[in-house]
Parts: C-alpha cells; structure tokens; sequence
C-alpha cells in the first residue's frame, strides 16, 4: 500500500507540472483571451434577426481585430488590460442576451444602469444568476490569467506572434472587404448599429452624452413657459388626477377581457369608466415613457425634452393648486424634475433605505390627506406607481395573494405559473390602489376626472421566445399594449356632457398612450395654450387616429412595424383586432 501511494505521489506531481505548463503558456493564454473576445459575436450569429451576411461580418472582422491586437505584447495579459473594455462590453453583453435573447447593447440599457436603483438591481440580478455567475467566473477568470501572463517568465515567441499576426490580418482584410460589400448592398446596414462592439461602443458614447445633456436639463428648460391661461372661471371647483402606473399590460386586466378577476375595484366605477381597448406605449422603458406621458413630447421630436417642461407647469401656470406623490425612487431622471414642478412634492421612498420596500397603497394616504384639505378652488394630481415592476411578489402583502401559489424561485420559464399569479396579484393591487383614489376624488362632488395609464408592459414567458421583463432593445407585444381609463364624475358629466361623449366615442380608437394624455388633460381641465394639440385630445371633436410610432434606442420616432418587432407580435395585434402598424 505504501509503494502504490508512493507511486502516486510522482504521478500526482507530473501532473500538476503539466497543468501548470499549460496555465503559464502564453500560447495557451492568448487563445483564451481571443476566445474570450468573440465569444458574444459568435453567440450573436445565432441570435440576431440581420442578414447572414452581416453575422458573417460581426464575427469575422472583430476575431481579425482580436487576434491582430493580441500580438502586439509578447505577454498577452498586458494586451488583456489594454483591451478591458470589450471584455466588460462582453459580459455586458452576454447577460444581455441571457435576458432578451438578441439585440446589442442598447443606449436605453446604459441608461437603466444610471436610473436605477440598487433596490432594482438586486431584485433583477438575483433572478439572473446562471448568467451574471457565468460572466462573472469567466471574465474573473481572464483577469486571474491576465495576472499570470504579466508575472509569467515565459513570452510570446516571435514566430507565433508573426504566424498569428499574418491570419488575423487576412482576416481583418477579409471582413473589411466584407464590410464594403454590406454597406454597398443592404441599406440597413450600419456599422454601429449592426457589428458588434462597435454598436455597444457607440451606443456608450450616445448614452453618455444624453446623461450629460439631462444633467444639465434645469439649464436649459430654465426659460420655457407654456403661457398657460384657464378657459373657465375661476370659481368652478376642479379636481384632476393622472395616475401613472408601472410595468402593467393590459391582456392582465379584466377589463380587456382577461379571464381572471383582476379589476374588482374597476368594475364597480364603470359607470363614469372609460376604456380605451386600443391603447399603445410609444417606449418599453419607464425613463423615456413618463416624460412623454407628462409633457406630451410624444407628438414632437423626443429630444424637445431637454428644452421644456412638464404638463404640472401647465396647470401652475393656469392658477391651481399642484402636488405629486411618487413611490418611485428619485433617480436623477426627467421624471424627478418633472414632478418637482408641483407644489407639494413627496417622493415616499426619500424616507425608504435603498434596499427597502414600499407598498403603493402609501399612494392612497398622501391623496386623501391632500382632499382632506381641498375646500375649493382649481386641484392637480399626480401619482406616480410602483405597481407591477419585478419582483412581482414583493409589490403587495401576503394578505393580497390572491392567486397562489406565488413565490417565484427563479426567473425562469419553469416558474411562469408563480410568476403569472404573483404578476397577476400586482394588477389587483393596482386595481385597489387606482378604485380607492377615485372613491377619494368622488367623494368630493365636484367636477372632476382621474386618468390612468402605464408607462409599459411587460414579457412573463409568453411564447417561445421566452422572453421576460422589459426595456429590451425590440419592443414585444406585451410590453407595448397598455391600459388607458378615463373616469369623469357625475358633476363633471353634466357641466361638460359634450366632452364626456367624446371620450365615449373614441374607447375603441387606436391611440398612443404618451401622444394623447397631456393634451386630453389640458382640454379636460380648460386649459389653454399654444401647445395643445385638439386632434391629440381624446374629448375633443376634433381628435384624429394618429399613426403609431415607436421611440427607438437612438430617440427616433419610428413606424411601429420597423423597430423590429417578430411575427408572433403581429400575430397577437391581429388576434385582439387591434391596429398595426
């Protein structure tokens, strides 16, 4: 027994010899690191809608660049350092793909970084953590064997960094040539959008400039005014609310049809209750859906933004009284800055740890403390929700799991039954929240209306695409089909009976969401001003069905039918007898 564990001990030792071998190679080290490098461009070959000839180029001309830049030390790892961030891009990159399954980087996905808040983040990569592991073991690796490389003795030789440099720049030439050929024959193409990482790259750079722009927003939008005057005498006692919820998509609500009861609240208002069975949000991502909703840029260039202010400016400016209750966490945004136009600000979470919770029917007591004060006059709402964002569960009490069971493990297809009850649960919840601040605004008898929409939908493994959350860079279906209600109440109907007919008349109309809700405010409130628009307001005679757009990544107002959405997307518009494009 001692000779055989003697024996042992020689060969044990042979082989740590080797694996140390092949772990100092520069050799081996370079390949890895080039691997490393394309190994989302190779993933992205499989995934990208584009042209075979395009995923040709994305993977033939970066793996050129790759291999040609790795022969430019005799010890990669100092390459590895000077190349870093494509690696971060990398695994940027490959979470992204584990989460939506295509697309690059998106300018908006940068941004999210910047807007969200470490609440959100730790709720999302918790649900992520095959991927976020994965990215971070491999690249963790990279820079352990980067450190090798540098401490190493060994270097390159000379003849396999000139026999490396010799194919890569064949391929380099290649791709290049390739390149011309895309440009030349597809009209599509473009570089920094479609090759990978220059679009990451790119879009780092948009996403930077546009924070630094927003940053400087109290600058520029310093001087604007709508010169807002009111139509109506100021003795008429006025109350409106706008209420934004968060991540709700209306095939979830009862009211569009749905076959469990997920608006009790709702129903029991559906006397003065408009619903507008055609109602689209013009973004996926809640920091460009918002601003829209609250300053009607969303009939305009989306980078007016930058230059003006929100539709509580209007109402200031036109003598009410304005305040704005958000469970929302500040986060540096156009959202921020637009709320705090009102009068009374109160963000519920400033006095919430960043880690910390807070139920939306917080929402319900700042409103009623507010009415609790009302003795007249001319009084604006806004209320900004938490509603329906992920994690689902963590969004109502246990007391309101309604639909059981709802504890989601993980994020993933498996768990789609826990994650539809848990989701589905978020939407009584809002359903509660939005019928108690009407109850609130009723009980005042006075002339008045309470408009909701949110500011997008939401993917739970709907298809085969198995696709989950929202904000991806192409937009689905489900995140883009929204609820829309107006209710009026029955002294507001019979001052304005004419204005209460046209929001009846329009509830199966196409309308886009972020288009039409700051201008039907105005008109509902009489409020005048050269911004508004009467064929954008859903209670005016003149109102027109617009053409739907889509805000992409780059802020471009774009057909609904060319930002990419898949056939499974028009199959659904087609099968609720909803427009598209």
């Amino acid at each position: 027994m001692v000779l055989v564990a003697q024996g042992r001990v020689p060969l044990f030792l042979e082989s740590m010899k080797r694996f140390k071998h092949i772990f100092t190679n520069q050799h081996y080290i370079y390949w890895l690191f080039v691997v490393m490098a394309i190994l989302p461009n190779c993933m992205m070959f499989f995934t990208e809608a584009t042209s075979l000839l395009t995923r040709i180029v994305q993977v033939v001309l970066p793996l050129g660049f790759y291999a040609w830049a790795f022969t430019w030390a005799r010890k990669p790892g100092k390459m590895f350092w000077w190349l870093f961030w494509f690696m971060f891009v990398d695994a940027f990159q490959i979470v992204l793909l584990r989460l939506y399954g295509e697309s690059p980087i998106a300018v908006d996905m940068f941004l999210n970084v910047l807007t969200t808040n470490p609440g959100e983040a730790t709720e999302l990569l918790s649900n992520l953590l095959v991927a976020v592991v994965f990215v971070i073991g491999f690249y963790g690796f990279g820079i352990v064997m980067s450190i090798v490389s540098l401490r190493s003795g060994n270097v390159l030789s000379g003849l396999f960094r000139k026999r490396q440099r010799r194919w890569s720049i064949a391929a380099l030439a290649l791709g290049l040539l390739l390149l011309v050929v895309n440009v030349f024959t597809e009209r599509a193409f473009k570089v920094q959008d479609d090759v990978f990482p220059i679009n990451g790259t790119y879009n780092m750079g948009l996403a930077i400039e546009r924070a630094i722009k927003q940053a400087g927003y109290n600058k520029t939008s310093s001087a604007f005014t709508y010169h807002a005057t009111p139509t109506r005498n100021d003795s008429v006692p006025e109350i409106y609310v706008l209420v934004v919820g968060e991540t709700s998509r209306a095939d979830n609500w009862s009211l569009y049809g749905y076959n469990r009861d997920t608006n009790p609240g709702m129903k029991s208002l559906e006397d003065g209750l408009v619903v507008y069975r055609d109602a689209l949000t013009m973004s996926n991502t809640t920091h460009k859906s918002v601003p829209m909703i609250m300053s009607g840029t969303g009939s305009e260039a989306y980078d007016s933004l930058y230059y003006r202010k929100g539709v509580i400016t209007a109402f200031n400016e036109a003598g009410y009284s304005t305040a704005y209750y958000s469970n929302q966490q500040r986060n540096h945004s156009f959202i921020d800055a637009f709320g705090s136009e009102a009068q009374e600000v109160k963000f519920l979470k400033d006095k919430v740890s960043l880690m910390g919770n807070n139920f939306d029917d917080e929402l319900i007591k700042c409103v009623k403390q507010r009415l609790d004060k009302y003795d007249g006059g001319k009084l604006l709402i806004v209320v900004h929700m938490y509603g329906s964002h992920f994690n689902y569960k963590d969004r109502y009490t246990r007391d309101e799991a309604h639909f059981k069971p709802d504890n989601v493990i993980s994020a993933e297809r498996i768990y789609r039954r826990e994650l539809i009850n848990a989701y589905d649960n978020t939407i009584r919840n809002t359903d509660k929240v939005l019928a108690a601040i009407i109850n609130l605004v009723k009980a005042k008898s006075v002339n008045s209306a309470v408009l909701f929409t949110s500011d997008h939908g939401e993917d739970i493994f709907d298809d085969e695409r198995d696709r989950f959350l929202h904000a991806s860079p192409i937009p689905t279906y489900y995140q883009l089909r929204v609820p829309l209600l107006v209710w009026t109440s029955p002294a507001y109907a019979a001052a304005w009976p004419q204005q209460v007919a046209m929001l009846k008349s329009h509830a199966n109309v196409p309308v886009s969401t972020n288009m039409v809700m700051f201008h039907t405010l105005l008109d509902l409130a009489g409020i005048g001003t050269s911004y508004f628009k009467p064929w954008l307001s859903l209670c005016n005679p003149q109102f027109k069905p617009h053409r739907r757009l889509y805000v992409n990544d780059h802020n471009e107002m774009v057909p609904l039918d060319s930002c990419g959405m898949k056939r499974q997307d028009a199959a659904l518009f087609k099968k609720n007898n909803l427009q598209y494009p």
